[in-house]
C-alpha cells in the first residue's frame, strides 16, 4: 500500500505518452489532433518509449521519458521531438 501511494505521489504530474506526444505534434506539425495518428514504435522496459506522430501529410518521432518507482513504470513524465 505505501508503494502503491508513494507512486501516486511522485507521478502526479505524469500524463500518457500517446497524448502528451499527440499535444505536441499538433501544434509542430501544424494539424489538428483529430488528424494524427500517434504509435509506439519502441518500447523498452528500462528507458524511454519512442513513438511516431505522422498526420497532414508530415511525420514525427518523439521520445517520452517514463518515471519509475522500484523499477516499475508508472507514467510517462515528458515527451521531446527527436
Amino acid at each position: 500500500m505505501l508503494i502503491g501511494m508513494t507512486a501516486a505521489l511522485l507521478c502526479a504530474a505524469c500524463g500518457s505518452g500517446p497524448q502528451l506526444v499527440r499535444e505536441q505534434a499538433g501544434s509542430a506539425l501544424a494539424c489538428d489532433d483529430a488528424q494524427l495518428s500517434v504509435n509506439r514504435t519502441q518500447r523498452r522496459y528500462l528507458g524511454d518509449d519512442i513513438y511516431e506522430a505522422e498526420g497532414c501529410g508530415k511525420k514525427a518521432t518523439y521520445e517520452c521519458d517514463r518515471a519509475y518507482v522500484l523499477l516499475i513504470p508508472v507514467g510517462t513524465v515528458a515527451c521531446h521531438k527527436k
